[in-house]
């Protein structure tokens, strides 16, 4: 099974650098983050050129969007349909996704 992986901007304000940066026991406070999922995301209404980012995180899960205005739907991503959440320093302008483990 083919993995589903995004990378996204991490907001800026509200603490949420800082609650990832405690969550994920990062040295600094990540600007971005590795998001896998079960089931696909959508960037349907994202305008062309934007960056999806993390808007907010919840015990119920994480909402995705575009930072600032709202220029692209928000979207609600249960815990239920998240893989894992992981720090991705370095990696936000790579081509390719790096290696993954094997099973």
């Amino acid at each position: 099974m083919q993995e589903l992986l995004y990378v996204l901007k991490v907001a800026a304000g509200h603490g949420l650098q800082e609650e990832l940066q405690e969550m994920l026991v990062c040295d600094v406070p990540p600007t971005y983050v590795r998001l896998s999922t079960l089931a696909p995301l959508s960037n349907w209404g994202y305008p062309a050129g934007s960056e999806g980012a993390i808007l907010a995180i919840s015990d119920a899960g994480v909402v995705v969007g575009v930072e600032g205005e709202a220029v692209a739907p928000h979207a609600f991503v249960p815990w239920q349909n998240v893989s894992y959440l992981a720090e991705s320093h370095g990696l936000e302008n790579r081509e390719e996704p790096p290696e993954t483990i094997p099973e």
